[in-house]
């Protein structure tokens, strides 16, 4: 009787697993389409990729199309330096001409937490990385509700919801145009009214990461030289930066916050040697309202405007830091890097 009882269970849960791959492969979600994608993309290209970049959507603003070297950017929407860390240590190894890897730095970044966001909310930008990365490696111990969702329930969106599955049955369009990212028409007081939205919604990170992690800023700070040493002794150079932001989401954000991620960016480059390039109040940009989608993303244009500032910038062997206000540096000299 038990020996039925457990053959039966095994043909469940063998049933159970194979729907939920059919699903997988069939209707996944957005983000882990999209993250999919780059990690083939990537894999295709490996040898011939010299620079890479990570972050969250902010780090979007970086377009390769306009950077010196051949490039991928892996910057996705709600993606953590854990989760940076994760795919750094899997990808890297394998990059043999890989010279630089670039990292963008939220003002939330070192308090931005996919496992407090997975404690009742599972968030996609982690569960991508598990379904697209072919590795059963966790992020951290604690980190199995989003490996088991990613592999086995990557048809399930952030809401647990059958997204995709649902907007066929509907005939909702699933992808709607990104306006970070295409042409969008410029509406400045739909910009104007998302800055305190924005400032306030991403302030609250910090919140919600202490609740479930008291010690996340000591661990991403940790993490972040970690990553620093790890490809250093891999002769790769690592460069933090933040984007540009519209004036009015800078001046909205709770600037202690602001100056405490600034105060441990500075820690991390004079500990580590790394650079750090903010932009985030660099005057020309952060004043021109026509170069941005919202107030902390940068539209195409305003994306483009940047990558080639921040791509002379960083090539720059004489740079004089007073021609570009609001620009701030830490540990310029160490980061002259001549065309590779």
């Amino acid at each position: 009787m038990k020996n039925k009882i457990l053959i039966k269970a095994i043909i469940y849960f063998a049933i159970v697993i194979g729907i939920c791959q059919f699903l997988n492969f069939t209707f996944p979600a957005p983000d882990i389409v999209t993250e999919r994608e780059w990690v083939k993309n990537l894999m295709s290209q490996k040898d011939s990729l010299r620079s890479l970049t990570f972050g969250r959507s902010h780090g979007v603003a970086l377009h390769y199309d306009h950077w010196d070297v051949k490039g991928q950017n892996l910057s996705l929407g709600g993606e953590d330096i854990a989760s940076i860390k994760y795919s750094l240590e899997y990808f890297a190894p394998q990059m043999k001409n890989l010279k630089e890897v670039l990292i963008c730095i939220s003002y939330s970044s070192l308090y931005f937490d996919n496992e407090a966001l997975s404690n009742g909310n599972l968030n996609d930008a982690r569960k991508a990385l598990y379904a697209s990365i072919p590795s059963y490696k966790l992020v951290s111990p604690k980190d199995y509700n989003n490996m088991v969702f990613g592999k086995m329930f990557a048809f399930m969106h952030a809401d647990y919801g059958f997204g995709a599955i649902k907007n066929i049955v509907i005939g909702k369009k699933e992808f709607e145009e990104d306006p970070i990212t295409k042409a969008a028409p410029f509406d400045s007081v739909k910009i104007i009214k998302s800055a305190p939205v924005q400032a306030h919604n991403h302030s609250q990170d910090k919140t919600l990461a202490l609740e479930y992690n008291p010690n996340i800023r000591t661990q991403y700070v940790s993490d972040l030289k970690d990553i620093i040493t790890f490809l250093k002794a891999r002769n790769i150079k690592c460069i933090l930066f933040t984007p540009p932001y519209y004036k009015d989401y800078t001046n909205l954000y709770p600037q202690a916050d602001i100056e405490e991620t600034e105060h441990f960016m500075e820690e991390i480059c004079n500990e580590t040697g790394a650079a750090y390039y903010n932009f985030s109040r660099y005057e020309p940009m952060a004043n021109n309202i026509r170069l941005y989608a919202n107030a902390d993303h940068v539209n195409r244009a305003g994306g483009d405007e940047f990558t080639i500032l921040f791509n002379k910038i960083l090539r720059n062997k004489t740079l004089n830091i007073n021609d570009y206000s609001g620009l701030k540096i830490i540990n310029l000299k160490a980061d002259k890097l001549s065309k590779n």
